[in-house]
């Protein structure tokens, strides 16, 4: 590869970085009031036993040669280097700056599964940058869009965390309420049992192939969905497309405050239901979630799709409130 080629390469990937991160911005971080993160597991990746907190998401990068957010990497030899590595105090500080974290700040995790709460002062961390799944050591040049930016957390202060789908929030104070999230049982119905007089649109669901109804019941609520495939055809070609109706009943009243549909796209897919629960060698895997997840908050669920492009959202039973997208970093 030429020296042209490699810097025209570069100039594509900080492209596609920035149009990504963009776009997260514009379609859900006006929305956010907290910002949350994802805890991961570097290990498996880097060989590193250390969890990981990006905050790429709301790190703003410059190519200004002193507002860089990582060294200059050309002149390392040792390309194993490359994976991961602490950030000195200069480009630390440059990250709290930009990030507007304070040092006086505390990291809070919390594992709604194993209601396990945690904190750890700013302070004390090491911040870190990881190279992107997306990338590899071999490529060259690597620059700052291709790492995440963010908190190192040692492994042995996590003992207990699930480290794949664990929240973490950065701040003054901990939002999360500790000991009233659990995971939704669902029950099976017949389709003469849901609600179909409340669906607004009830065009979504007369054309579907096949379809299974739902049931969970919460103390004030009656959780709904139901599970259809719709067969599309276009330029000669046909293929299924599986979709989800979910609508919440407030028992008080009988009328539907939330409904929302899920499908299949190319960035997203039907989540399972009960998996983890009729799995009994998957009992971690737990998809759907309901209850009071922060403090001064309304009850939440979420779990009803996967997301490949984007990120992940956090659902309010308050229709006023709006949804919280999960800062999860997830750039290809």
């Amino acid at each position: 590869m030429t020296a042209e080629q490699a810097k025209h390469r570069q100039k594509m990937k900080r492209i596609i970085v920035i149009f990504n991160l963009m776009l997260y911005t514009l379609t859900s971080c006006s929305a956010q009031s907290i910002d949350l993160f994802y805890l991961v597991d570097l290990e498996e990746n880097t060989g590193y036993k250390v969890g990981f907190i990006s905050l790429s998401n709301i790190y703003p990068l410059s190519e200004h040669p002193d507002s860089l957010a990582i060294p200059n990497l050309d002149t390392i030899e040792n390309k194993n280097l490359l994976q991961y590595f602490k950030l000195t105090e200069e480009y630390r500080k440059r990250f709290l700056t930009k990030s507007k974290i304070s040092e006086a700040d505390s990291v809070f995790i919390y594992d709604y599964s194993s209601d396990i709460l945690r904190s750890f002062a700013v302070k004390n961390l090491n911040v870190a940058a990881s190279l992107s799944i997306y990338r590899d050591i071999n490529e060259y040049p690597l620059g700052q869009y291709d790492y995440q930016i963010g908190f190192e957390i040692n492994k042995k202060q996590l003992s207990g965390i699930m480290q794949y789908g664990a929240l973490a929030f950065v701040g003054k104070s901990n939002p999360f309420q500790k000991g009233q999230m659990k995971p939704i049982v669902w029950s099976k119905i017949t389709s003469k049992e849901f609600p179909n007089n409340k669906i607004s649109k009830p065009n979504l669901i007369q054309k579907s192939k096949s379809e299974n109804s739902y049931l969970y019941n919460s103390d004030n609520y009656d959780y709904f969905v139901k599970d259809y495939t719709i067969t599309i055809q276009d330029n000669g070609y046909e293929y299924d497309i599986k979709k989800r109706l979910l609508i919440v009943i407030n028992k008080r009243n009988g009328k539907a405050i939330i409904e929302r549909l899920f499908s299949d796209s190319e960035g997203t897919s039907v989540a399972p239901l009960n998996f983890g629960i009729d799995n009994s060698s998957q009992t971690d895997l737990k998809e759907q979630w309901i209850g009071k997840l922060f403090k001064d908050k309304p009850e939440v669920f979420f779990g009803f799709e996967w997301v490949s492009f984007g990120c992940p959202n956090i659902i309010f039973l308050n229709s006023k409130e709006k949804d919280i997208y999960i800062n999860c970093d997830n750039r290809h």
